[in-house]
């Protein structure tokens, strides 16, 4: 077949217009395969390119304002629930179970009905010891809570002192067992170099303790057995009570009324919580419970007049005291009948 040069002419044109028209439409495919992409991203995108939508909390959660406010205080602050990435256009809230109730700031909390130290401390996330030294009505003697009575609740665990004329930070993180900067680098203080402090300021100490120096009973070793704590008999001998419960407040030292051995420190099965039992031979053992805690241990050798433990309100208790029997050949006796005239208090 014999082809003119001008029919070859035609059809070089013909192709080349060909290829611009393919040319044409598949750079029309990959663009809008392009801006495809950029306007619906994957479902699993990479890495790098995974971003999280936040939301800030409202203004009704907000930390700003004064570091103490009035609170009806059953429902403290709270960390807002996060939000979720966008669907459909619109946020949607997840549901988590709530956190600890914790404020954070301090608020003040009205005493209610049925309430207990120990009861709020739990609701708030805190300890027994912390609402002592941020109350001053409460540091010696916890039994003193009353239903209307307004403590001040930390948003952490320690302490709230209020300055006096002469302290600087230093003498206070002493007082408290930290360390200064424990003390200005918390920010509801709002403490600036060089730090000085103003009489009646108020400074929250976290993990702050105070020691209260309490008086010992005496050793009475013309007695058979000596007074194992400082306080009031609250409850006496009876056949429905064999013991003497003494009233002291919580925190106080516990002393072994005698000379014995450890048979028992820890909990008690018995709706006595923190108990220690020493055994002094001839078949003679005394008791002592519902404490904070037990500082012997089983087997251990003490001497008239040392520590054994702090008073607490453990167990099944009404407040702070100790349980404390005398047990001779296992039956429970009156101590009063083996311990000096009068307790210590």
């Amino acid at each position: 077949m014999i082809v003119s040069q001008r029919s070859k002419r035609f059809l070089r044109r013909a192709a080349i217009v060909v290829l611009l028209i393919l040319a044409a439409v598949g750079g029309s495919l990959v663009g809008r395969a392009y801006f495809w992409g950029k306007r619906y991203p994957s479902a699993s995108p990479t890495p790098s390119a995974t971003s999280t939508s936040q939301v800030p909390p409202s203004p009704a959660s907000s930390m700003e304002g004064s570091t103490e406010e009035s609170a009806s205080a059953d429902k403290p602050q709270t960390t807002p629930p996060p939000i979720s990435r966008p669907t459909g256009g619109q946020r949607q809230r997840q549901v988590q179970p709530s956190p600890t109730l914790t404020p954070q700031r301090v608020i003040t909390y009205t005493v209610r009905e049925g309430d207990s130290l120990w009861s709020i401390a739990a609701r708030f996330g805190l300890d027994v010891d912390t609402l002592r030294w941020s109350n001053e009505a409460l540091a010696r003697n916890p039994d003193l809570l009353s239903m209307g009575q307004e403590l001040t609740i930390l948003p952490v665990k320690g302490a709230y002192h209020t300055v006096q004329t002469g302290e600087t930070v230093a003498s206070i993180a002493l007082a408290y067992g930290v360390t200064p900067t424990v003390i200005t680098d918390y920010p509801l203080n709002d403490l600036q170099p060089p730090y000085q402090l103003k009489k009646g300021q108020k400074l929250v100490i976290p993990g702050g303790r105070r020691e209260l120096q309490w008086p010992r009973p005496a050793l009475s070793p013309d007695s058979p057995f000596a007074w194992p704590v400082v306080g009031e008999i609250t409850q006496d001998y009876s056949e429905k009570h064999l013991a003497l419960d003494l009233g002291a407040p919580y925190g106080s030292p516990v002393y072994a009324a005698r000379a014995g051995t450890v048979t028992h420190s820890g909990w008690a099965r018995t709706g006595y919580g923190y108990t220690v039992i020493l055994n002094h031979g001839e078949g003679m053992q005394s008791l002592y419970s519902h404490m904070k805690g037990a500082w012997v241990t089983v087997g251990q050798k003490v001497e008239r007049g040392q520590l054994v433990g702090e008073v607490g309100s453990t167990g099944h208790s009404t407040g702070p005291h100790v349980h404390f029997e005398i047990r001779v050949e296992g039956k429970r006796v009156d101590p009063s009948g083996y311990l000096p005239a009068a307790p210590p208090h």
